[in-house]
């Protein structure tokens, strides 16, 4: 399915990966080459073996902050990808240089939505290049953009989705309690949702991914967007 309409992002085992294909998600989203450090001690080579055993029709996203072409198509090449989101961002060159390397691959790009430059942001995001985008939330007091449990202003984020050239994927603070407000705020193609499916200690709740998927879903086929 593309868009996915659900992405689970930061999975890092295969229990969590296969629990999610069985209430229904679409994309799992494995977090690597992030500028900080490993998350929960996912390495590409584990990622790879947790993706070679999953079923075909669930889609293994790297979200990476990699920012050149040959570095981002060996990610995705020793992974298994099918998609790769390039959270940190990449120059025009390497992102057509990488669509030459890797043609199969989806491509997502990310837009933080801190203000109404991200409206001037989104539309940098053109086909060819690109086939869809992620908008995301920033967080001013850790200067994290993703990965903060903050959303941000819907309205600008609705907007986007309005006039996007690419599809449009929703994330940022999304929780089983208010996706459902969120999509019919936003109306995008699809959501993503990492710490907002957490406990305290920052274990995955399998409770919340099960909740946030069928929330999801029910909410985008009742604004007819799956």
């Amino acid at each position: 399915m593309w868009p996915p309409r659900v992405q689970i992002a930061g999975v890092s085992s295969l229990e969590e990966a296969l629990f999610c294909h069985q209430v229904g998600v679409d994309a799992l989203g494995f977090t690597l080459e992030l500028p900080s450090g490993s998350h929960d001690g996912l390495t590409a080579e584990k990622a790879a073996g947790i993706v070679e055993k999953l079923p075909h029709d669930i889609l293994p996203v790297v979200i990476t902050y990699v920012s050149s072409a040959t570095d981002a198509c060996s990610l995705v090449n020793n992974m298994g990808a099918r998609a790769i989101q390039f959270h940190g961002g990449i120059a025009l060159q390497e992102i057509e240089l990488f669509r030459k390397t890797c043609p199969n691959i989806k491509t997502i790009g990310c837009v933080t939505v801190a203000d109404e430059s991200a409206m001037a942001r989104a539309a940098e995001f053109k086909p060819r290049n690109w086939d869809a985008i992620i908008l995301d939330s920033y967080d001013p007091n850790t200067g994290k953009r993703g990965a903060t449990g903050k959303t941000h202003d819907w309205s600008i984020s609705a907007r986007i989705a309005r006039t996007a050239q690419v599809p449009v994927i929703l994330a940022g603070g999304l929780t089983p309690e208010n996706v459902a407000n969120a999509v019919r705020s936003v109306l995008p193609h699809g959501v993503d949702a990492h710490t907002g499916l957490e406990n305290p200690d920052g274990t995955r709740n399998f409770d919340k991914i099960r909740d946030f998927t069928r929330n999801a879903l029910d909410c985008l086929a009742q604004c007819g967007l799956s």
